[in-house]
């Protein structure tokens, strides 16, 4: 059996199992199966399907993922204690949420920002915590070009990161990213416009922040010198 042939048995079997599964589940009234269906549908597109194709199992995720969350209200906690999160074991609200909403920022073939920003602003509101899908959170903004928000977003997170007792140690630079882009895209509207002392403060900030690239602080030392003229 060659490598596509073995691709294409797995993408099968997959398939076929996970064709059972949902059979002998789809009345469930369980958040968990639910949240495992979607799980399985998400990797399963991930793994076998490329293409137009994608958005037919990408919606099925995200049914399971929506079903599972609806179900979660009254059954499931908002958020597990920090040693249960984040562990296969245990299931919290704010983890289907947190699925839902990122798949429906990243994904081309079935964003929908609106119901995105539904369920990541109950995650954003829900806990004081950094959890990784709210970076989909501040890119929503960005998509939107909502920048301020973006940043908004971005350094608050961030800020969660600074304190938390799961991320202090090792902050991840997702967050801080997402400012830059939009301090950037604000910054290159201000130099369009004419308006140069707020481009200068605005990557003066990116500076500050550590996340102006070369090209950044060549414009940026650009604009002080006309500034001074």
């Amino acid at each position: 059996m060659g490598f596509g042939d073995e691709q294409d048995f797995n993408k099968e079997n997959m398939l076929k199992v996970i064709g059972d599964i949902e059979n002998e589940f789809q009345n469930t009234k369980n958040p968990k199966i639910a949240y495992w269906m979607g799980i399985a549908w998400r990797n399963f597109t991930a793994w076998h399907i490329r293409g137009d194709e994608r958005k037919e199992y990408l919606d099925k995720a995200v049914f399971c993922f929506d079903k599972a969350f609806s179900l979660s209200t009254n059954t499931l906690p908002v958020q597990l204690p920090l040693e249960k999160r984040h562990n296969a074991e245990y299931l919290d609200q704010i983890d289907i949420a947190g699925e839902l909403g990122h798949m429906l920022v990243d994904d081309a073939p079935i964003r929908d920002l609106v119901r995105a920003e539904k369920v990541l602003k109950f995650v954003f509101e829900s806990t004081d915590e950094y959890e990784p899908c709210l970076c989909s959170y501040a890119e929503l903004f960005y998509k939107r070009g909502n920048y301020l928000k973006s940043a908004e977003i971005g350094l608050n997170i961030s800020d969660r990161c600074a304190i938390s007792p799961e991320w202090k140690d090792s902050p991840p630079p997702a967050p801080l990213g997402i400012v830059g882009s939009a301090y950037r895209a604000l910054a290159k509207q201000a130099k369009k416009e004419g308006n140069h002392k707020e481009a200068v403060a605005l990557l003066e900030k990116m500076r500050k922040l550590k996340v102006a690239t070369e090209n950044d602080i060549k414009i940026l030392e650009k604009l002080k010198k006309q500034l001074v003229k």
